[in-house]
């Protein structure tokens, strides 16, 4: 308990009883007042009948009397019983390290505590991300054994929504992408005399990369910021929290259905978007080149094999996976904020599109060695 008598421009401060970080707010708001008062200029602090007290009280009072000290106002403390001594041996061997907030700290170890920050933060979310991936295949693995825990119909919707919806686009844009590439590598070939051997060239880099890349290009825009703003809006309707009280698995409910949704379609949209693709090449081919179709399709059919197909469907569901990894784990790291979702649905496209274009180049180095 604390009491304060006031006598002129002297405030004397009793402190009685058991002390603790329970203390009440508003005794420490009076002080504070009386601290900031010009009306006091001697201050007195009786610790006679204090009783228990906890390091807490201990560094509050070394703060106060400190306070005191820095505006020039005479302080005396009586501590005359056994537990007020101890007080004081407190304050005078415990040595308390306070920092100023209105010290500013220099550039330089500003920029090297952010740069600390980051790297920490980037460790701890990597960690995360590998132990979400972890826990995913896990769940993945037990819905394998046990077919029942499969959500059909979440698939369904999700195939609709990720996948079918998302078609149109896909084939307006392999369709071009697929007969400028043709156009501009046929002029460049014409220039050496050899137009014909832009069917081989721009086939291949179709079918390898250009395919497969204009898919996760398009499902990383449209699903992966999706799948974060959705994850992001449950999280702050408290859906989430609620699914965790009834203890649903949030990655059966959320993740797995649509983890299952884009990698089981992501080759058949591969493979539209090929023919897409190439039927763009044809078409550019025929009227910038006079190469009809049947000269583009017997000369495929002849210098292009099927290894150059497989390369760009086997991709495909790796796409997939980290595309919608990183939109769910994104999506759960949502705070409770409209800007924390906007933010993080941005992050997300960029973090997806990083993921695809390193998988694509860790596929390729691989299948360079392999010569596949």
């Amino acid at each position: 308990m604390i009491e304060s008598i006031v006598n002129d421009d002297k405030l004397t401060i009793t402190l009685n009883g058991n002390i603790s970080d329970k203390i009440k707010k508003n005794d420490i708001a009076n002080l504070m007042l009386m601290l900031d008062s010009d009306e006091f200029n001697e201050f007195t602090i009786n610790i006679d009948e204090i009783g228990k007290f906890d390091i807490s009280f201990v560094v509050f009072i070394n703060h106060y009397i400190n306070q005191i000290k820095s505006k020039n106002k005479k302080i005396t403390i009586i501590a005359n019983t056994e537990n007020a001594k101890q007080f004081i041996d407190f304050l005078e061997d415990v040595k308390i390290s306070s920092i100023d907030s209105k010290i500013k700290k220099s550039s330089i170890n500003q920029s090297i505590s952010k740069i600390g920050l980051s790297v920490v933060e980037a460790i701890n979310t990597i960690i995360d991300f590998i132990n979400f991936i972890g826990i995913l295949l896990y769940s993945l693995y037990l819905c394998i054994i046990n077919p029942k825990m499969i959500r059909y119909k979440a698939i369904g919707y999700h195939i609709y929504h990720g996948v079918i919806t998302a078609m149109p686009i896909i084939f307006i844009v392999s369709f071009i992408v697929g007969g400028v590439i043709a156009y501009q590598g046929a002029a460049t070939l014409q220039r050496m005399g050899f137009p014909q051997a832009s069917v081989e060239m721009t086939a291949k880099l179709t079918l390898r990369e250009i395919g497969p890349f204009i898919v996760a290009l398009i499902v990383a825009g449209r699903s992966a910021s999706a799948y974060t703003a959705q994850i992001g809006v449950m999280k702050m309707t408290e859906e989430i929290s609620a699914m965790k009280t009834m203890n649903f698995n949030l990655l059966n409910f959320i993740v797995l259905p649509r983890f299952i949704a884009l990698v089981a379609s992501f080759p058949l949209m591969v493979f539209l978007s090929d023919l897409i693709s190439l039927f763009g090449c044809m078409v550019f081919l025929k009227a910038g080149f006079e190469i009809t179709f049947v000269d583009y399709i017997s000369q495929l059919r002849e210098f292009v094999d099927l290894n150059s197909f497989w390369t760009g469907i086997i991709k495909a569901p790796f796409y997939a996976a980290i595309i919608v990894i990183i939109g769910c784990f994104v999506g759960f790291r949502v705070e409770d904020s409209t800007q924390s979702v906007g933010e993080k649905t941005t992050t997300s496209v960029v973090y997806a599109l990083f993921g695809v274009i390193l998988i694509n180049a860790l596929f390729s180095l691989i299948f360079t060695e392999l010569r596949f």
